[in-house]
């Protein structure tokens, strides 16, 4: 959700900033822009549109610059709208993620000043230039930064100075220095061309970089002083990222999954027995009462299925909160309450909001992510990481998957140290686990049938998605992916509330998609498929092999091995993914980066 990147050095400053700002086109924006210094002026070049898109852009002989991917949140997506910003004597430029909330109020300050966008960024150089009328530019900028109120980060630059400055509220943003060179850039990933460390800037932050001396400033805005900092390395390995021979990311994400849920299981695993690879003691949890687990969007999902699993196996009590409610809720936790905090890119704005606030009322918190060096994996006081690698596609396949296998291999930590189950139950469980990537390996070789049920029903306004139990949640996860990448409406729902409301919406132009496995509801959910099958509705299932009753109520059923029941939505979850992809694909939409979604959600 927006990008930004900033060069200064010796190097080919407009292509550096250009080919960071490709790299961070995955999480999602609607307009580009760039602002390049050279020794006697500032050239800006912005458009509405993709960095990609871009042929040739004629290189300015510049030393220092700032590039920017805009997603829209104030104002439309216009050219004026997109960033870098400046001040009216166009003395310094911005960019800018985030919301900077008390705009109206900041107003006062530049009385007379025109505002050529409709944006929250704009007063930010504005506010820069009138306190360098009397102050140099890096004081200016440390007055501004206690001036603003909202989640935020900005890089600045400033005609005629050599400083480039970032500033941080909230919104990510990690710096590198590689000998000469300087970045700054609102994803970890799009640094490691050029630096094997990295400069983390935490809220309430200020780095100060001079490009003539080449020092380094870290100024804390909030107690108003300097603070040291080290360059920290983190794992290049991790970030390297390819599409290969797949037509899409997205694709080649559903097709990683058995690889990369064996990555988790062998690190995470050894000798059976469960030891998470940042050594996590299972007796920090031995005074839990209670577990709740917040999230957003697929990662919220992973949490549902997890629900079901702690408090089978384990007998406590769990929660599942969307992060963007927990905190506003005055939420009832304390000392002996685990918050288990799960996302994917390590940045998502709630789920961080979420862990402050638990944190200021003692709770413990263990994160669940698959960005080493991410904000969330530094604010938790224990962090699990998913064996993903990087995930490039919006749409999240095999983050959600992993995500499964570290809250299942969890469940089974704690059960175990609290004796709710014994050696041989866990090594069945174990067991059972090691054959899920075999078993998906399965689904995945036998699409055809997942490509005829698109070749019917790609062209649907709607479709209804239904599960029960651990399964409710896969329901729930298949009309999002769905949603999300082909833009048909589609709603999940726990198979049994079909008749409170759904059903009135049941013809032969909505398809409802049942994931029917043969576990104690297995009789109910195929009651559940005769009352669509009364109603003339059409039905896809997801089935376990050789379910030859299904096959005689269902009109499309797409098979997939047993298991489990616990270890089910690992194979329940391929053919929604697949059906979504394949629906995309047909109705030409852009999978890997979907209209107006983003893959790092940093603004709330």
């Amino acid at each position: 959700m927006c990008g930004i990147f900033a060069y200064a050095g010796n190097d080919n400053c407009t292509k550096v900033i250009i080919d960071g700002l490709k790299s961070l086109e995955y999480r999602g924006y609607d307009s580009w822009g760039i602002a390049l210094r050279t020794k006697d002026k500032i050239t800006l070049r912005k458009n509405v549109g993709k960095v990609s898109e871009i042929n040739e852009l004629e290189s300015v002989d510049a030393d220092m610059g700032i590039g920017h991917t805009r997603w829209a949140t104030h104002g439309n997506v216009t050219v004026e709208n997109s960033h870098p910003h400046s001040d009216s004597e166009k003395r310094v430029y911005v960019v800018h993620n985030g919301i900077i909330e008390n705009v109206k109020e900041l107003k006062e300050y530049v009385p007379g000043d025109v505002f050529y966008s409709k944006t929250d960024t704009e007063i930010i150089p504005k506010l820069i230039a009138r306190f360098m009328e009397s102050s140099s530019f890096p004081d200016a900028v440390k007055k501004v930064v206690g001036m603003l109120k909202g989640n935020f980060a900005f890089v600045a630059i400033a005609k005629n100075s050599e400083y480039l400055i970032a500033a941080r509220n909230g919104s990510p943003i990690v710096a590198a220095k590689h000998n000469q060179n300087f970045y700054i850039s609102s994803d970890l990933q799009s640094l490691t061309p050029y630096s094997e460390t990295a400069l983390f800037i935490d809220d309430g932050e200020l780095l100060i970089y001079d490009s003539q001396s080449h020092a380094i400033e870290f100024y804390d805005f909030i107690n108003n002083k300097r603070i040291q900092k080290e360059a920290q390395t983190y794992d290049v390995n991790f970030m390297n990222c390819d599409r290969g021979s797949y037509k899409h990311f997205m694709l080649k994400e559903i097709f990683e999954q058995p690889e990369k849920l064996k990555a988790t299981f062998d690190v995470n695993v050894v000798n059976g027995e469960i030891r998470f690879h940042y050594a996590i003691d299972p007796s920090q949890f031995k005074h839990v009462q209670r577990i709740v687990i917040i999230a957003c969007g697929t990662s919220w999902h992973a949490g549902l299925v997890a629900e079901y699993w702690f408090e089978s196996l384990v007998k406590i009590p769990v929660e599942v909160e969307y992060a963007s409610e927990f905190r506003y809720r005055n939420p009832v936790i304390d000392r002996n309450t685990l918050i288990i905090a799960i996302s994917q890119s390590g940045e998502t704005a709630d789920t961080i909001a979420g862990i402050k606030e638990a944190k200021k009322n003692g709770a413990q918190v263990l994160s669940i992510c698959n960005v080493p060096g991410s904000t969330i994996t530094r604010i938790s006081d224990a962090t699990v990481y998913t064996q993903a690698g990087p995930e490039i596609g919006v749409a999240s396949t095999k983050a959600f998957t992993t995500q499964l296998e570290v809250l299942f291999l969890l469940t089974l930590m704690i059960a175990h140290y609290r004796n709710k189950i014994n050696d041989t139950e866990l090594k069945n469980y174990l067991d059972h686990l090691v054959q899920i990537p075999e078993k998906m390996n399965k689904v995945l070789i036998n699409t055809e049938q997942i490509i005829s049920i698109m070749q019917t029903h790609y062209i649907v306004s709607n479709a209804l998605f239904l599960g029960r139990g651990v399964n409710y949640p896969i329901a729930l996860e298949g009309a999002l992916k769905l949603k999300e990448i082909s833009y048909i409406h589609a709603e999940g729902y726990p198979a049994a509330e079909m008749k409170h409301g759904p059903i009135a919406l049941i013809d032969r132009n909505m398809p409802t998609v049942f994931i029917c496995i043969k576990d104690h509801s297995y009789d109910k959910v195929l009651s559940n498929i005769e009352e669509v099958k009364a109603r003339d509705g059409i039905v896809i299932a997801v089935a376990n092999d050789e379910d030859q009753r299904i096959g005689e109520l269902a009109d499309h059923v797409v098979f997939i091995p047993e298991t489990i029941v616990e270890l089910s939505p690992f194979l329940t979850v391929v053919p929604l993914q697949l059906l979504a992809y394949h629906i995309a694909d047909k109705r030409g939409c852009n999978i890997d980066k979907p209209r107006n979604l983003a893959k790092s959600v940093t603004v709330e």
